[in-house]
């Protein structure tokens, strides 16, 4: 076997080797048949294999490529009628696809998005409704702090008060002790006054005609 001979053999088996792990497409043509061997005169194994059918390669020799359809069946067809992409009309296929998964997300985004700002919207209200109500507890607040203070001045004034309140009695009572005291010391002289009255009264009335019957007795001596 010559050199060259040996070198196209092993680039064969090498590319043999490579191509079998690579897919191809029917390209835009309507419909394929796969056949027996590299002649389109040959027995057909499979027919009627639509544009964009994918196949995988299992073999490459002058012109044709030795494939495995989906169904499972094994022959050969010219590389004219096949393409290494996707045909125009599956790739539009893919494409429109592709862009109604991107309409659809971009749906589920801008609904997601409205749901985020009607939520955010609520929780600007909740927000403002509790600041509102801080608010009004911190006046509330104030209020009951004030009036405590007032109370506490009421109480201790009330203090003040109860303490006068009590030396106020505690000086009446020693007025009226007092005042009773006097009574008593006035009494006592009104009833010595008028003991004295009484005895006078009595003490004249005993002089009195002592002495008129003296004066009387003077008068028939002269």
């Amino acid at each position: 076997m010559s050199k060259k001979c040996l070198t196209s053999l092993i680039a064969g088996l090498l590319l043999s080797t490579t191509v079998q792990s690579a897919t191809v497409y029917v390209s835009d043509i309507q419909f394929v048949a796969i056949r027996e061997g590299l002649d389109n005169n040959t027995r057909a194994v499979e027919r009627g294999l639509k544009s964009g059918t994918p196949l995988d390669v299992l073999e490459q020799s002058e012109g044709y490529t030795k494939v495995k359809t989906p169904s499972g069946n094994e022959g050969w067809v010219a590389d004219y009628f096949l393409s290494e992409d996707m045909v125009t009309r599956d790739q539009l296929d893919n494409l429109q696809t592709r862009l109604n998964r991107s309409i659809e997300s971009r749906d589920e985004i801008a609904n997601t998005l409205n749901v985020s700002q009607q939520k955010i919207q609520t929780l600007n209200r909740t927000n403002t409704s509790l600041q509102d109500e801080n608010e009004s507890l911190k006046q509330q607040l104030q209020d009951a702090v004030n009036l405590t203070q007032k109370a506490q001045a009421i109480v201790s004034q009330n203090d003040d008060v109860s303490y006068q309140l009590a030396s106020l009695k505690q000086q009446a009572d020693a007025a009226v002790a007092r005042s009773e005291k006097l009574q008593n010391s006035t009494e006592q002289k009104w009833f010595m006054l008028g003991a004295a009255t009484i005895f006078g009264g009595l003490l004249l009335g005993l002089l009195l005609p002592m002495l008129r019957r003296r004066k009387n007795s003077a008068g028939s001596w002269s």
